[in-house]
């Protein structure tokens, strides 16, 4: 009988510093742990973009650029490239534009 109350004061006593230490684990990780939410991620404004675009088009030729068409959500991304499309007046063209930037600035070069 004396040694069952052993044997069971040990398995108490191992139990709780099993318990113990799990605790203090858990409690160092949450502390640990990252808790802010994740930063959506960046985008250029369509608009803004398509403004950009027309403006640096503007600058290399002559005549008007007419209406530009850009995807939404680019994300800034620097070395990220896409297609814009140009409209004037009947015809398309299609214009390659890279961020260069992690503000958001643009290169734009003809396809």
């Amino acid at each position: 009988m004396a040694d069952q109350q052993n044997v069971a004061r040990i398995v108490t006593a191992v139990s709780s510093v099993v318990v113990a230490v799990c605790a203090v684990v858990v409690t160092v990780k949450v502390a640990g742990a990252d808790l802010d939410p994740a930063d959506p991620p960046r985008v250029l404004d369509q608009t803004a973009l398509e403004q950009q675009v027309a403006n640096r088009l503007q600058g290399v030729r002559e005549e008007p650029v007419g209406r530009v068409t850009c995807p939404g959500s680019v994300q800034v991304i620097v070395g990220n490239q896409f297609d814009c499309e140009t409209w004037d007046y009947l015809k398309s063209a299609k214009v390659r534009v890279a961020i260069i930037s992690d503000q958001g600035e643009i290169e734009v070069t003809r396809s």
